[in-house]
Formats: C-alpha cells, sequence, structure tokens
C-alpha cells in the first residue's frame, strides 16, 4: 500500500503529457485535419453571417423596422434557412408575412420568447 508521500513523488516524476513523444507525434499527424476543420467551419459561419446580414438589412427595407423576437428569431437560424428566407421575404408585404414564415422555421432559441 502506497502512502500520501510516495504517491505524491510518483506522481512528481511523470511527465505532462504535451511533453511526450506519442503526444508530439498524434498532434503532429493531426494538426493539417484539425486546421481544414477549422477553416471550413470559418468559412461556413462566415457564409451564415453574411446570409442574416443579407436577410435582415432586406427585411428592414422592404417590411420596417423589425421586433425583438423577430430579429433573434433570424439570427439563430441556419445558413440553409437564412438562405430559404432571403428568397421568400421578396413575396412578404406585411409583418404577418415574415411571422408566418419565421413559424415554419424553428431557431436555436425555439424556448425563448423575445417580442
Amino acid at each position: 500500500m502506497h502512502n500520501d508521500k510516495q504517491i505524491d513523488l510518483l506522481l512528481g516524476e511523470m511527465t505532462p503529457l504535451e511533453q511526450t513523444r506519442a503526444y508530439r507525434e498524434i498532434v503532429a499527424k493531426n494538426q493539417p485535419i484539425w486546421r481544414e476543420e477549422g477553416r471550413e467551419e470559418g468559412r461556413e459561419e462566415g457564409r451564415r453571417r453574411e446570409a442574416e446580414r443579407v436577410a435582415l438589412r432586406l427585411l428592414r427595407r422592404r417590411l420596417g423596422s423589425l421586433t425583438k423576437g423577430q430579429k433573434a428569431h433570424i439570427q439563430s437560424l441556419p445558413v440553409d434557412p437564412l438562405e430559404d428566407l432571403i428568397e421568400a421575404l421578396l413575396d412578404f408585404s406585411t409583418d404577418a408575412d415574415l411571422d408566418a414564415w419565421l413559424a415554419t422555421h424553428p431557431s436555436k432559441m425555439d424556448d425563448i420568447t423575445v417580442r
């Protein structure tokens, strides 16, 4: 049975994971994959933000000011529904049209109601 001093001594002699050869090899092997995944996520987020910006701008021009709830719902949509909204808003003439469209396109924040 080990006492606390022996355990502390053993733990103190352990090499931190980041300093091990195996860790460095895993990182070196996977770093290009992780970089590409990061780039892809960045491109996707950029595409989503641009679609959001365009949708909000066109909606304000078409309908006037939006409610906080409408804006929050739109800001929480993924890129594909945002692009669909940009196309659909060409047929909107009232806030009710937007609300009807939003009701059929759930947001990431369905549980929050801000109006």
